[in-house]
């Protein structure tokens, strides 16, 4: 009798990891932002099995959802004709204008910043904006109404211009920031691009007028801050979307951020800064709030 009892009571123990869920994740190569962001979601879904795979690999048999990093691992992916869910992560808005629709179930989690968020952001840094300006070429036309609603939102309003030539970027971010209090950065790489940054930031800064974005990366270039995503807070958001039951269509942004902000602008500029982390929680309250 002893012996049974001890018998189902194993059974019982090694139920769970039997049933465990699994989670492939296609990651582009080995670094130290796809070690962070897989290790990152192990942590954060303790009972799962997180498998790392190359483009290339197979997906395991008894794999629950795909997740992607990356345009390669999303493409790589998209290759392939099964119906697994698939979550991809590291892409932007503007990236998946490239991809054709498809029928497989497939939910994008963008990298780029979130243009409410962003939106809230700027008003916390500047609260006496009341008008902001967005600078758009023909190919982000779409994101227009997305920044709109979230300026008119937060009661303030849009100031838009779209870039017809890259000849003309100095009189067009002119044209803008004449308008606007400040200047907020769209997800459009052929505006917000290395080669353009030098000419966006001197013409805003010469006029007194500051840059909210667009990502991280342009924080050093001397953007005024951002809000992003590290790979702990991509993976929490992966795990957050999980639990809440995963998405087969569609986009949403990452649950969990950071800031990210740049002192010797704001002290040049006159603006009081609080430290970054103050900020990331007074943007989780506003958006708990809502």
């Amino acid at each position: 009798m002893r012996r049974r009892l001890a018998a189902l009571l194993l059974c019982w123990l090694l139920a769970p990891s039997a049933l465990a869920s699994q989670y492939a994740v296609i990651i582009p190569g080995s670094s130290a932002l796809t070690q962070s962001f897989v290790n990152a979601l192990g942590t954060a879904l303790p009972a799962a099995n997180v498998i790392p795979l190359s483009p290339a690999d197979a997906i395991p048999a008894g794999t629950d959802a795909v997740i992607t990093m990356g345009r390669s691992g999303l493409e790589a992916r998209l290759r392939h004709q099964d119906q697994l869910p698939t979550l991809a992560t590291y892409v932007t808005g503007e990236s998946l204008y490239d991809y054709a629709p498809s029928n497989a179930p497939f939910h994008a989690l963008l990298a780029n910043p979130k243009p409410a968020r962003q939106v809230s952001l700027a008003q916390l840094l500047m609260p006496h904006a009341r008008s902001m300006g967005i600078l758009l070429s023909e190919r982000s036309q779409r994101q227009r109404d997305q920044w709109q609603q979230a300026i008119e939102t937060n009661g303030a309003k849009l100031v838009s211009v779209t870039v017809q030539s890259q000849d003309n970027l100095t009189r067009q971010v002119v044209d803008v920031i004449t308008d606007s209090d400040i200047l907020l950065g769209t997800d459009d790489s052929q505006i917000y691009n290395a080669d353009n940054l030098k000419t966006i930031l001197l013409t805003s800064y010469s006029r007194n007028k500051v840059l909210i974005g667009p990502s991280a990366p342009f924080i050093d270039a001397g953007s005024l801050s951002t809000t992003y995503s590290t790979p702990e807070d991509m993976a929490r958001s992966v795990a957050y979307l999980i639990n809440q039951g995963l998405p087969t269509s569609g986009s949403s942004y990452p649950h969990y951020f950071s800031v990210l902000s740049n002192a010797q602008v704001a002290r040049s500029l006159g603006i009081p800064l609080p430290d970054d982390a103050t900020l990331a929680r007074r943007l989780a309250e506003l958006e708990q709030a809502q």
